[in-house]
């Protein structure tokens, strides 16, 4: 969908998050730092050339030592977006300056071990879950069931004496630390609720290739095939209903990034 259509009015935050986007591949390639677009992105890369036309966000996906370099060198090499590690428990690159009422932001997540002892994942995934419900400061309850509901506004209430930089060095810790296995598995340990169950062999972090994405090219894992059918199922290609067409980040209720 060329960048001139605007049938969902989001193309000048999609401009804005193609710029940092571009920006982000530059000094990755320069410095020889891997990533791939990731979840919606890497959908919209491989459905559209480019983003899904409902979606206003732009997902990376890094290994834990590759985000770690990556953190450290892109603050100083770009004048325009630095790096934020304090507004949730996803880092960001968001721009120095920027609009009032305009931010955009590209999350940067990344992988983690974890166990193939699917008792040992649930802990872990409980774990992590409860720490989000914790960290999330304006929950808009209807995203989630009813039982996630219950989850998330008792850990909102428990975690209300604790500051918000002890919450998130409690969630690194224990995405970093819990249920590791021999490492041939991998999940991405700052995703959603949903995002967290997703179990990745350890290849899709391993190749990547160049994609095309809006008349550009960003990096993708050369297993993107296998990630689309694990979070989104054989049907990845399949466009949603028109109804269920919404951004992510803007109009609120339930959310469907296919």
């Amino acid at each position: 969908m060329p960048l001139e259509d605007n049938a969902y009015g989001l193309r000048d935050i999609q401009r804005a998050l193609l710029a940092m986007a571009l920006e982000i591949d530059r000094i990755c390639r320069l410095h020889g730092i891997e990533y791939s677009i990731y979840g919606g992105t890497m959908l919209g890369a491989v459905r559209e050339s480019g983003f899904i036309p409902w979606d206003d966000d732009l997902d990376l996906v890094f290994t834990a030592n590759a985000l770690k370099a990556f953190i450290r060198v892109f603050p100083s090499e770009s004048a325009d977006y630095t790096v934020t590690e304090t507004d949730t428990w996803v880092r960001r690159v968001v721009p120095r300056k920027a609009a009032e009422g305009f931010r955009p932001f590209i999350d940067l997540f990344h992988y983690e071990p974890v166990s193939a002892d699917p008792s040992a994942q649930r802990r872990k995934l409980f774990r992590l879950r409860m720490l989000q419900g914790m960290i999330k400061e304006d929950i808009d309850y209807s995203l989630y069931s009813p039982k996630n509901r219950v989850l998330v506004l008792a850990t909102h209430l428990l975690a209300l004496p604790f500051s918000k930089a002890r919450k998130l060095g409690w969630y690194r810790s224990a995405g970093a630390r819990l249920a590791r296995g021999d490492g041939s598995l991998l999940h991405v340990a700052d995703d959603c609720f949903a995002g967290l169950r997703h179990i990745y062999p350890r290849a899709c972090a391993e190749r990547f290739e160049d994609i095309a994405f809006e008349g550009a090219t960003l990096r993708v894992s050369a297993e993107w095939e296998h990630m689309l059918r694990l979070k989104y199922g054989d049907g990845y290609l399949t466009p949603p209903p028109e109804s269920e067409r919404r951004p992510a980040h803007g109009a609120g209720g339930s959310v469907h990034k296919g």
